[in-house]
């Protein structure tokens, strides 16, 4: 009984201590696999910091090479716009010197003493048309805004014309009234045609988005 009793605590303790071993392997097998997912787990961390660092890095560096673009534009329209102001600011200056240069009293002479009639034709005299250039801020290379006749020298045959001839004109071309009208009506289509563009033009602008400046 004894020696049964012992054969039995024998098996007993060595199989305590086998489950115990296994046990113990079982438990360094799972620190060392949890050490080893903790390890690739840092290391593709580490490496997702990274890349995304790496993004970033190329976001802000597009950003700021947008914003330098978007910037050196603006400041380029704004000089340009600042520009076109001054050249119109004084071109409206110019203008507006110009017309009051063109007094009544002078429209008033050039009408009455320089219309004449020919054959039946009410025609005007050069220093009229010259006087006419004038007002519409026209010359001979203007593109074709000035009415022809109004040759260098004319002005003075034509006003001595008018006081000895009795209206008739005497030197130089003249113009007649149809010449004026179909004059009209060419600077008339290009002013319209000018106006459309610009109106189209002011259209576009006011749909822009508005930009705020820092």
């Amino acid at each position: 009984m004894n020696i049964i009793s012992t054969l039995t605590g024998s098996v007993w303790k060595r199989v305590a201590v086998g489950l115990a071993l296994t046990i113990l392997l079982a438990v360094l097998v799972g620190v060392a696999a949890w050490k080893g997912y903790r390890a690739g787990y840092a290391a593709a961390d580490l490496k997702r910091r990274a890349e995304v660092a790496d993004i970033r890095a190329g976001h802000a560096e597009a950003l700021a090479e947008a914003e330098a673009l978007a910037r050196h534009a603006l400041e380029a329209a704004t000089a340009r716009g600042n520009a076109l102001e001054a050249e119109y600011l004084a071109a409206r200056k110019t203008i507006n010197r110009q017309s009051r240069e063109l007094t009544k009293q002078r429209i008033a002479n050039a009408s009455r003493d320089h219309i004449v009639v020919a054959d039946g034709t009410v025609r005007v005299s050069p220093e009229w048309v010259r006087l006419y250039n004038e007002a519409i801020g026209a010359g001979p290379g203007d593109g074709g805004r000035a009415l022809p006749g109004a040759a260098p020298g004319a002005a003075g045959e034509a006003g001595a014309a008018g006081t000895a001839g009795a209206g008739v004109l005497r030197g130089g071309a003249a113009v007649t009234l149809a010449d004026i009208l179909a004059h009209v009506r060419d600077n008339a289509r290009r002013s319209r045609h000018m106006e459309a563009q610009l109106n189209a033009l002011i259209d576009w602008a006011e749909g822009l988005p508005e930009v705020e400046h820092d």
